[in-house]
């Protein structure tokens, strides 16, 4: 059987339009790095919450000093609750990565998220 590109093509899914959950594990982990860290200028996990809608969903550390590294990561329980949701793609978190003005984190989802998916 001759597989024909064309078929192939119709097959492949846009990174950017695939959902959040789409992420890699790794993906995920290297956001919440630059994100979880608090922002002096508030740039950080809870003004994504915000902006996406979601900022009384995700509870904020008990204790905001704390660096445990075995506490979880707030953004990726802020990926896991938005993710549920139709417009939570790839081009939608850049878009609001752009929107609070966190250039290093746009920079690191446009480097580790897939290219495409077969779907």
């Amino acid at each position: 059987m001759v597989v024909r590109p064309i078929q192939v093509f119709s097959h492949l899914k846009p990174g950017l339009d695939l959902s959040v959950r789409d992420l890699s594990a790794h993906a995920r982990y290297q956001l919440a790095e630059v994100l979880d860290r608090r922002d002096p200028e508030g740039r950080d996990w809870t003004a994504l919450a915000s902006a996406v809608g979601l900022a009384d969903v995700v509870p904020p550390a008990e204790d905001d000093d704390d660096d445990d590294a075995d506490s979880l990561s707030r953004l990726d329980a802020l990926l896991d609750a938005w993710s549920t949701e139709a417009d939570a793609t790839v081009i939608d978190l850049h878009a609001q990565l752009v929107k609070i003005g966190r250039p290093d984190a746009v920079e690191l989802l446009l480097s580790l998220a897939p290219l495409f998916k077969y779907v």
